[in-house]
C-alpha cells in the first residue's frame, strides 16, 4: 500500500512540474504614467502652419484653409473665392515642420479628399514645371519646414458652389522612397 501511495504522489508531483513548466504566460497589469499635451496644429511635433492669410488655426487648434468670406482673416473688400472655370495658383499656403525628438527625417503624404480640383506642390511654383499632385509626398529633414503650395482648379464649376473637402496628412518615418 506504502508503494502504491509513493507511486501515486510521485506521478502527482510529475504532472504538477510538467504542468507548471509548459505553461503560456497569460497576464500582467501595472498602472504607470502617460502625459501628453494636446496643443494647437502649429505646435506640434510634426507642425502645420499656417502661412498664408488663406490658411489659419481654429478655436479647436486645427489648420484650416478657407477662401471664402468665413475665413477668420477676411476684411470687408477682401475677394470672397474663386472664380469659376479658373485655376489658381497660391505658393506656401502652409508649412509642415519635423520636431520630433528623434532627430530622424520622415516622409509627408498630404492628400485632399472632397469636391473641385486641389492639387499640392512644394516651394515655389514655376509655369510650365510645376504640376502639383494630388498625393504629395515631401521628405522633412529634423528641423526644417517644407512649404507647401495649392493649385485650384474650378473647371466646370458654377458661381455659388462650394468646395469642400479634407487635407489629410500621413507621416512616416525615414526618407520617402523612389519615385512620388
Amino acid at each position: 500500500m506504502k508503494k502504491i501511495l509513493g507511486l501515486v504522489i510521485l506521478m502527482a508531483g510529475m504532472l504538477i512540474a510538467v504542468t507548471a513548466s509548459s505553461a503560456n504566460f497569460a497576464y500582467f497589469h501595472a498602472d504607470r504614467n502617460v502625459h501628453i499635451q494636446i496643443v494647437p496644429d502649429d505646435n506640434e511635433l510634426i507642425d502645420l502652419e499656417p502661412l498664408q492669410p488663406y490658411a489659419y488655426i481654429n478655436s479647436n487648434g486645427m489648420l484650416v484653409i478657407d477662401l471664402s468670406d468665413a475665413n477668420a482673416n477676411w476684411e470687408t473688400g477682401f475677394g470672397e473665392g474663386v472664380s469659376p472655370n479658373s485655376t489658381y495658383v497660391f505658393e506656401e499656403v502652409f508649412g509642415v515642420s519635423n520636431h520630433l525628438w528623434e532627430g530622424t527625417p520622415i516622409c509627408m503624404n498630404v492628400t485632399y479628399s472632397g469636391s473641385g480640383g486641389i492639387l499640392f506642390f512644394e516651394g515655389d511654383y514655376i509655369p510650365g514645371t510645376t504640376t502639383g499632385a494630388t498625393n504629395l509626398y515631401v521628405t522633412i529633414q529634423p528641423g526644417d519646414v517644407v512649404r507647401i503650395g495649392m493649385i485650384i482648379n474650378s473647371t466646370d464649376m458654377n458661381a455659388g458652389t462650394i468646395m469642400n473637402g479634407n487635407i489629410a496628412f500621413y507621416a512616416t518615418a525615414g526618407a520617402c522612397q523612389g519615385p512620388q
